[in-house]
């Protein structure tokens, strides 16, 4: 006979925390406001996200919160539902950001206002 155990299947919640965990976030501040960055990396910690890196984005002027991934990738549903979660702008990677390390990007401005509830 079989003797290979029957599979379970997985348990409620786990696969979108397993997404979540599976894709760097990295989220830089494109506002005067001091740990704006800082403040945001630590509401994408608390439901999930794995942040990977905090700083300033410098490199021109970003006008509203926005979520970027490179298309075709592993990176536009997390993307998609960061940027929904969080009402901010969604969009694909711009040539300054183009050749940064994969994982999605997240520019916050002084719009920035945290989870949005019931989304």
């Amino acid at each position: 006979g079989d003797s290979s155990e029957p599979q379970r299947p997985p348990e409620k919640g786990s696969s979108d925390d397993a997404k979540r965990s599976k894709v760097a976030v990295r989220v830089y501040n494109n506002s005067t406001i001091k740990n704006l960055a800082h403040e945001a990396a630590d509401d994408f910690r608390r439901v999930g996200y794995e942040v990977s890196e905090v700083g300033n984005y410098s490199a021109g002027r970003i006008y509203t919160t926005t979520v970027y991934f490179r298309p075709g990738t592993g990176e536009e549903a997390p993307a998609r539902e960061i940027a929904r979660r969080f009402g901010a702008r969604l969009a694909p990677r711009f040539k300054g950001l183009d050749a940064a390390s994969p994982g999605v990007i997240i520019i916050i401005t002084k719009d920035y206002s945290g989870i949005q509830e019931g989304k």
